[in-house]
């Protein structure tokens, strides 16, 4: 049966209270320490991780009585969580979303470790997966109506890169500072990374690395899939952003370069909002590696995907169910190791 509103108003208070002491009963059978995250996903297997093909038989259990599957067309053999953030995870439903609700809370990877009982490679292993996953919510967005938009930057950072693979001279620190080689450039330099920052009237956003330097209509123009027909740019009169806007016949709602309104009354203190929320996350993080950017973008995108659609008692859950089935392409061992988004040999060749 169908469980919708109409329904649940042809109840009556006695049999609605009936119903929930049932619900908190199987909650308390069905979800507790012991839930693995197998559990969430074995019910809801509908294609092969590896190829995409929705033909595949059952191919036994594996030791730990798991179900395990063989695609018809791949040959491959896999599971429910194959390929998810779970994949070689031996830790419980409770542990991830308790760590879910700590990276809501925006605790550090040692608090994570006291809260959850795992090191902290761990932690930062489970950060990174949850982050790639939460790449779905921005991946396939289409804003519309009226946009928003206005990139910022931020400086290349190389925490985690060997020395043996460091594209640049170390930068010295301290009394010694005026010894340096090279200092960085000023102003918006090729040496900063553009973010490409829009959001739009129904709350929808996109906030993605774009390139070196400056914003241009070329690095605008690499998500301009993004953008519905006929919508109407909200921005300031950058010859950049105007080109994007004709190239692509979208309708214009400039900021004078002497004031904070365009002449329809619009702003872009959404877009202010989410550069400064980034710019405080990379305060306390003391820095984030250029290399893991994209995925801190994409938790920020989450977070007011949260916020701005659901109570936050149930930001927790709504995290989990829409991160559980997404396809991460890396392995742990493989996450230190991950491509830059931007050619570090193009930034530091001069």
């Amino acid at each position: 049966m169908l469980v919708n509103q109409n329904f649940l108003n042809s109840l009556s208070p006695v049999e609605i209270e009936f119903i929930r002491v049932g619900l908190e009963k199987l909650f308390r059978e069905k979800v507790n320490c012991t839930t693995t995250n197998y559990e969430n996903l074995s019910l809801h297997v509908e294609k092969c991780p590896h190829c995409g093909s929705t033909h595949f038989v059952k191919n036994g259990f594996n030791p730990h009585n798991r179900q395990k599957y063989r695609c018809k067309k791949c040959k491959s053999v896999f599971m429910a969580t194959t390929g998810t953030m779970f994949t070689h995870s031996r830790t419980s439903f409770d542990i991830w979303t308790t760590f879910i609700s700590g990276e809501l809370n925006g605790m550090t990877l040692t608090q994570h470790s006291v809260a959850t009982g795992l090191s902290v490679t761990t932690c930062f292993n489970m950060r990174h997966k949850l982050y790639q996953a939460a790449a779905k919510i921005q991946n396939n967005v289409v804003l519309s109506g009226n946009v928003e938009l206005d990139p910022t930057y931020t400086k290349i950072n190389l925490k985690g890169t060997r020395k043996d693979k460091m594209p640049r001279f170390s930068k010295q620190r301290g009394k010694h500072r005026r010894h340096s080689t090279k200092r960085a450039l000023p102003g918006t330099s090729h040496h900063k990374i553009c973010l490409v920052t829009a959001i739009d009237e129904h709350d929808n956003i996109l906030f993605k690395i774009g390139g070196l330097g400056r914003e241009s209509a070329e690095i605008l123009n690499q998500y301009s899939s993004h953008f519905a027909a006929h919508s109407t740019i909200i921005s300031d009169d950058s010859h950049s952003i105007q080109t994007f806007v004709g190239d692509n016949h979208f309708n214009s709602d400039i900021i004078p370069s002497n004031g904070y309104l365009t002449p329809k009354g619009n702003t872009v203190s959404e877009v202010n909002e989410l550069h400064s929320e980034l710019k405080n996350m990379i305060r306390q993080k003391h820095g984030i590696s250029t290399r893991h950017l994209q995925g801190y973008l994409n938790w920020i995108v989450m977070k007011k995907y949260l916020k701005y659609r659901l109570d936050m008692r149930k930001w927790k859950s709504e995290a989990y169910m829409e991160t559980m089935f997404e396809q991460i392409p890396f392995t742990c061992a493989e996450i230190p190791k991950l491509k830059m988004p931007i050619n570090l040999y193009e930034a530091y060749s001069s």
